[in-house]
Formats: structure tokens, sequence, C-alpha cells
């Protein structure tokens, strides 16, 4: 069994999964999906860069961006300088691990990293289709992926596919078929309540196909996993 998570971003791998006739399991959100994989519930999954970084089983695919994502963002109320605490996203462990490493190397001011809600002056870390959702609400954004290719010059890495056994070379032919994003941003509009050219928009930014520097680059850099 495949596993995949529910996120817009992961979309177009579920249409290729669809159209290959791979069975998969949809789960909510990243983390619960890195859950499975380490209990051995799925044998192939889209996993948080953080959890990758301890398996031998990658593929060449992934998400990352070479720039500006929009679905991973620190949002507040306050100015960036004003915040006295990021509230993380129950759901981030990847991007929990790279603001970390932001603040290690001076890229972002050191403050505590809370994970429950606190009603200070915080930046709060969305991922996924919370940060589309709620981006519009606060006046103040910092999208990471935009601030890693300004600071660092270097594509991130969020998710990569990592497979055990024979579904390593069905997966890779899958993977390098065609990829109908205009017609998925179609149906992906309905499905998640947001136009097609947004969706689209939206996609264009992702880095499905990853370079061969970029997945070795983050398994260094990224804190591990307590």
């Amino acid at each position: 069994m495949i596993g995949c998570f529910r996120y817009l971003n992961a979309y177009p791998y579920r249409r290729l999964l669809d159209w290959g006739g791979v069975p998969y399991r949809v789960f909510t959100d990243p983390k619960e999906l890195a859950h499975a994989w380490v209990r051995r519930e799925v044998e192939g999954a889209l996993l948080p860069m953080r959890y990758a970084r301890h398996t031998p089983w990658m593929l060449s695919w992934g998400i990352g961006s070479a720039g500006p994502v929009q679905s991973v963002l620190l949002l507040g109320e306050y100015p960036p300088e004003a915040w006295e605490a990021i509230v993380a996203d129950a759901a981030s462990t990847s991007s929990v691990a790279l603001v970390q490493w932001l603040m290690k190397k001076g890229y972002l001011r050191p403050l505590p990293i809370l994970e429950r809600a606190w009603h200070g002056r915080v930046g709060r870390l969305f991922i996924g289709d919370g940060a589309l959702r709620w981006r519009g609400f606060y006046p103040y954004s910092v999208d990471l992926g935009a601030l890693v290719q300004e600071r660092v010059g270097r594509p991130f890495v969020y998710a990569v596919w990592c497979v055990r056994g024979a579904l390593r070379r069905d997966l890779r032919r899958l993977f390098l078929g065609p990829w109908d994003l205009i017609g998925w941003a179609e149906e992906a509009a309905w499905l998640y309540g947001l136009p097609a050219t947004q969706v689209y928009a939206y996609w264009q930014g992702i880095q499905y196909r990853l370079s061969r520097q970029a997945v070795p680059f983050w398994r260094q850099r990224l804190p591990s996993l307590s």
C-alpha cells in the first residue's frame, strides 16, 4: 500500500496513482503519514524531509520549491520584529526543523517555538492547505520558501517519496509519465474550493522532480527528530 497526504500540493501525485491503478491510502497530513511509515503500515510514502533523512529508499520525486511556495508561511498580526515566539502548526515536521535551522544560521531571529496557542505577539507557522486558507487573514507574512532561496540560494525540499522494494521502479516510471496539471487544477478547484487558476499557479511554484543535490543538502542540515 502507498501512502499520500490530503494537501493540495500532493493532489497531482494522487491523480498519477489513480491513472496508474496503484492502490493508495490518503492521510490527513504529512505527520500522520510519517507515523504510518515508521509503523510499516505502508510500503511507500510521500514523507516529510525530516523523516526521510533516516531512510535510504528515496526517489528523486517529492515536493520542493525554489522561491515562494505559498503554503509554508509564518503569519502574524504584528510585524516579525515584534514577535515574541512562534506557534507551530501541529501537522508540521520539516517546516519546524527548517525554522530551527534558519534561526541557528541567523536568517530568522531566534525565538521560542511553541506547540500550543499563545495570545502574545507571535508568528504562527502554517503549512499546506491551512497556509493557503489563512494567509489572507494576517497582515504580515514570511514565505519560508522565498526566504530559503534568498538567503541560502537553494531550493528547499519539504517532502520526498520513499518506497521499499519493487514499487520503487513502478512509481519512478509512473511519475515520468504525462502530468495534466491544467486538467487536474480544474478538478482540484472544485474539491478544495479554490479558483482553478489559483490552483494551477500554486502548482507552478512547486518542484515535483527534485535535483540530486537538494535532498542530500537538506538531509545533512535539518535537526534530528527528538
